[in-house]
């Protein structure tokens, strides 16, 4: 898991240009860049490589080298941050059709160690906010970076299924992502980390499609009503995870805390 963290941290280094040489941005003739689609939002993931440093440290303490959810986890963990690794020089090599193949086997990943985390439950807040934390913000961002990915393929492509135009299949592919964010943060306690994490992403595509170019209206509306979607849903979980809790408090089924 150290060995992806680290090539994670300077394929992402490298894609923004830090190490030298082009960014991400400017490669397959702006296949990437925050205006080339309608699905391309205008914000920076700085916070996403925080917290995968911050759960590979975790994951470093003597306590998680015998914790059954460690290991549960740490195999798909290692495995997307290898992917996301590999996905930089795909990009920049203007492999466009690749990248999306390996940007959906990293959502894959993280889907399978989201799962991990819901079976087996954090046993305490500090191993939530290190473990179900970072991984939960990581699949959020990879959701939206995903539906980016893909409209870039289609674009380069030139194809337009059924003659819809860029903002139908805009509006339609912001409400996927949203509903698969949404399933995301209603698993196990609620997952307001997932929440957030899309969200952000949302709101800056939003944004993005107001006052930048292309403009889009209809997938800006569609991403503020997704916002608001994800939220409710990640919020009622957690709420109602919270609230049985007490119940069964009250009632002597467990412990006070």
């Amino acid at each position: 898991m150290s060995l992806g963290l680290v090539l994670c941290l300077l394929a992402g280094a490298r894609g923004s240009g830090l190490l030298g040489g082009s960014p991400i941005a400017e490669a397959a003739e702006g296949a990437y860049a925050a205006g080339f689609t309608v699905l391309a939002p205008n914000s920076q993931a700085f916070l996403i490589y925080l917290g995968l440093l911050a759960f590979t440290v975790f994951q470093w303490l003597p306590g998680q080298r015998t914790s059954l959810r460690q290991r549960a986890v740490g195999w798909y963990a290692a495995a997307a941050m290898l992917l996301h690794a590999a996905w930089v020089p795909a990009a920049m090599a203007g492999l466009v059709g690749l990248s999306l193949l390996i940007m959906l086997a990293l959502a894959a990943a993280l889907a399978g160690a989201i799962s991990a985390l819901s079976r087996l439950p954090a046993a305490s807040r500090t191993e939530a906010v290190f473990m179900d934390a970072p991984l939960g913000l990581y699949i959020g961002w990879i959701l939206l970076a995903a539906g980016a990915n893909a409209a870039s393929w289609l674009t380069v492509l030139g194809g337009d299924l059924f003659g819809w135009g860029p903002h139908v299949w805009g509006v339609l592919a912001t409400g996927l992502v949203a509903f698969a964010g949404a399933v995301a943060a209603m698993t196990g306690r609620g997952r307001m980390s997932v929440a957030a994490a899309l969200c952000w992403g949302l709101f800056w595509l939003a944004v993005a499609r107001v006052l930048g170019q292309p403009a889009s209206v209809p997938v800006a509306v569609t991403a503020g009503f997704g916002l608001l979607f994800v939220l409710v849903c990640g919020g009622s979980r957690t709420f109602q995870v919270a609230h049985e809790e007490r119940r069964a408090v009250r009632r002597g089924y467990l412990p006070e805390a």
